[in-house]
């Protein structure tokens, strides 16, 4: 019995280890057709994206960060000086990125000015002198003619004195000239007298009236002199009516006062020639020297010229593009082009960078051949959102357009 119990065992364990079997040999197939189908679900989803991505996703994947671009001219002649600038050096607002000096600059109108100017200056100092000396000498010609008026003045008190000394005695004399005649009146009348005694009497009471009239005349004349005297005046007989003192007064004021207008005139021109030489020097200084500073915080682009070069003016120097205001240019297909407006959103990624700059679309350009700028392919210019301060400029990435 223990002999055939062995052998059903043995039977049932065949037929378990067959049955797993033919399980695992069921169960073998339908793995391998789940793999097949994952793994064809998987290019499928591949290439839907590849697709999607390719004809139904606005993107540029040539795209560049730069602001506006700014072009340094030189405003002079001259030999350039500037340090060996990289190319990913920035520079701050104001800073100076090159010298352009020349040494070759014409001072010969500067020269002509200045000897102006020094003749001029020489000019006032002799008429300054000239009227220093010549208002000195009226000064005196002041005090010499008022003394003559003084003097004058002392002249014709003893002769009014005298005239009036006169007049009383031509007065006395008419006084007693006029009895007289009286008294031969009533003497002819009476008989005691004859007719040529009274025309004697008569006569001398003429000649009388005559003298006192004289006197007070020339009383009278003497007492004018002295009040003309008084006001600087002099009435006489052989001179004329300003002193020789007053005369040379008057010649000396009139020369103080051509000297002051001269002097004027000098200071005026002095003036001038003053703004001249320095209008001529700040021109100069331009000419000789200029330093070209960046505008704003900018990033060099391109350098034109090296250090020691000489150029002319108007001739570029170098190419900086402006740090603030973070501009990126796109370029796109024309499909790509076609489904883009202004205003819509989109997202700069920088190359070797994980993160989005966000952004607008702000112009759109299409292809144009014109000379000078030519664009191939159309462009779309983004306005990213501020930054925290650096200058970002240059740096080349893709954009989704949202």
């Amino acid at each position: 019995m223990d002999g055939f119990a062995g052998q059903q065992a043995g039977l049932a364990r065949e037929k378990l280890l067959d049955v797993g079997g033919q399980a695992k040999a069921k169960a073998a197939p339908l793995a391998g057709r789940l793999a097949r189908g994952l793994f064809a679900l998987a290019v499928l989803g591949t290439t839907a994206f590849f697709i999607h991505d390719r004809f139904f996703v606005a993107a540029s994947d040539n795209a560049v960060m730069a602001g506006s671009t700014i072009i340094l001219r030189s405003p002079i002649d001259g030999r350039v000086d500037m340090q060996p600038w990289s190319p990913e050096q920035t520079f701050a607002a104001n800073s100076p990125v090159a010298t352009i000096v020349n040494e070759l600059v014409d001072t010969q109108r500067l020269a002509e000015l200045r000897a102006t100017l020094a003749t001029i200056e020489g000019e006032i100092a002799a008429l300054e002198q000239r009227a220093a000396g010549t208002a000195a000498l009226l000064d005196a010609a002041i005090l010499s003619a008022e003394a003559f008026r003084r003097i004058r003045l002392e002249q014709l008190h003893p002769r009014i004195a005298e005239s009036e000394a006169l007049a009383r005695a031509a007065a006395a004399k008419l006084a007693e000239a006029e009895a007289a005649a009286a008294r031969g009146e009533i003497l002819r009348r009476q008989g005691f007298t004859s007719a040529a005694t009274l025309d004697v009497l008569r006569r001398d009471l003429a000649v009388a009236r005559d003298q006192m009239q004289a006197a007070a005349e020339r009383r009278a004349s003497l007492l004018a002199e002295q009040k003309g005297a008084a006001e600087g005046i002099f009435a006489t007989d052989n001179a004329t009516d300003r002193s020789i003192s007053q005369q040379t007064t008057d010649r000396l004021a009139l020369t103080l006062v051509e000297t002051d207008a001269m002097l004027a005139d000098r200071r005026a021109r002095l003036q001038a020639a003053q703004r001249h030489v320095e209008a001529e020097e700040r021109r100069l200084a331009r000419q000789s020297q200029a330093v070209l500073v960046a505008p704003s915080a900018t990033a060099l682009a391109q350098l034109l010229v090296q250090s020691g070069e000489f150029v002319r003016a108007g001739q570029e120097i170098a190419r900086l593009a402006a740090c603030g205001e973070r501009l990126v240019r796109a370029e796109l297909d024309e499909r790509t082009f076609r489904s883009l407006r202004i205003g819509q959103r989109a997202a700069f990624r920088p190359a070797g960078r994980k993160e989005h700059l966000p952004g607008e679309v702000i112009q759109l350009l299409p292809t144009s051949l014109a000379p000078g700028a030519p664009r191939v392919r159309p462009q779309a210019i983004l306005q990213l959102k501020a930054s925290d301060g650096a200058c970002e400029t240059g740096q080349i990435g893709a954009v989704r357009f949202g």
